[in-house]
């Protein structure tokens, strides 16, 4: 388990580019005597544009070594061009311990139902993060 900060710079279909901040988390389950892992991410950011609104994802990665892959699904929140988008986005990254960095490819299925404004197009950009690692059974003894 790790939790820690996120960093973005995307550019985007249908709106400018964005700087985003904010936090993730992650569980990861490895293999016996294997580099291969899997788990779940989560993640929630501040996106500044024109107007500062929330981006949240969830879903799962895996990968073998340094190198994975997340597959999630996303919502962006409406800014003063554009409506709520929700969709799905793969991030393949490079990572240690500590430390990653990926390319976000985010692909929209669809804008707020009723919206008068267009959703966010499909977004591309650099991901970086920042995250320290947990020990689950430090916390397992304070929670008995």
């Amino acid at each position: 388990m790790s939790v820690g900060g996120l960093f973005s710079y995307t550019g985007r279909e249908n709106a400018d580019d964005a700087v985003g901040a904010g936090v993730e988390g992650s569980l990861a389950w490895y293999g016996q005597r294997s580099f291969s892992w899997i788990g779940a991410v989560v993640q929630a950011q501040l996106v500044a544009d024109r107007q500062v609104h929330e981006r949240l994802a969830l879903g799962f990665q895996g990968g073998f070594g340094p190198v994975g892959a997340e597959l999630s699904m996303y919502t962006e929140g409406a800014g003063r061009s554009n409506a709520r988008t929700y969709g799905a986005q793969i991030v393949p990254f490079i990572a240690s311990p500590i430390a990653y960095a990926g390319f976000r490819l985010a692909i929209p299925f669809d804008g707020e139902a009723g919206a008068t404004i267009p959703s966010y197009g499909t977004e591309y950009g650099l991901v970086i993060g920042l995250k320290f690692p947990i020990n689950p059974r430090a916390f397992g003894h304070s929670l008995h």
